[in-house]
């Protein structure tokens, strides 16, 4: 039972934040959007306070399948996002919070890898590996002044 209950409420956080990145009436702002409360403690969504600004996510092996969710990317408080060992596609987004911890491995994502990332000044572990990535590694990422682990 509690399984299920797990499953539905992963689903419907999902449901929410792609229909947030893929809404005609948001215009890619996030600015109609209030969020008032979302307690959902053992799902992997952390929140400072009153719930309003999101720090982490964690959907890590969830079978996310498709592009990146850019709705992600209005989440400009997110300091850890931990969306490794799904089926995420495509290009890897250039402005992602202001992130300490990303993790995107075991997916199949795509492009290079933007050289943005690199420049995230408190990003302190980076794991990016099982990928489709092309290029190089952006040279911003050898020069990190606090990357300890990629």
């Amino acid at each position: 039972m509690a399984s299920s209950r797990y499953e539905l409420l992963v689903i419907c956080v999902l449901s929410f934040f792609f229909a947030l990145s893929h809404s005609k009436t948001l215009k890619g702002d996030g600015k109609a959007i209030i969020l008032e409360e979302m307690e959902i403690s053992h799902l992997g969504l952390v929140s400072q306070g009153d719930y309003r600004v999101v720090t982490e996510l964690s959907l890590y092996a969830v079978s996310i399948v498709g592009p990146f969710p850019i709705a992600v990317t209005n989440l400009l408080d997110l300091t850890r996002l931990d969306i490794h060992n799904n089926k995420l596609t495509g290009p890897m987004p250039s402005q992602i919070g202001r992130l300490k911890r990303l993790n995107l491995r075991w997916n199949k994502l795509q492009d290079v890898i933007p050289p943005e990332v690199g420049e995230l000044k408190r990003l302190t572990h980076l794991y990016l590996d099982h990928n489709q990535f092309t290029g190089r590694i952006p040279d911003a990422f050898y020069k990190h002044p606090f990357l300890k682990e990629m």
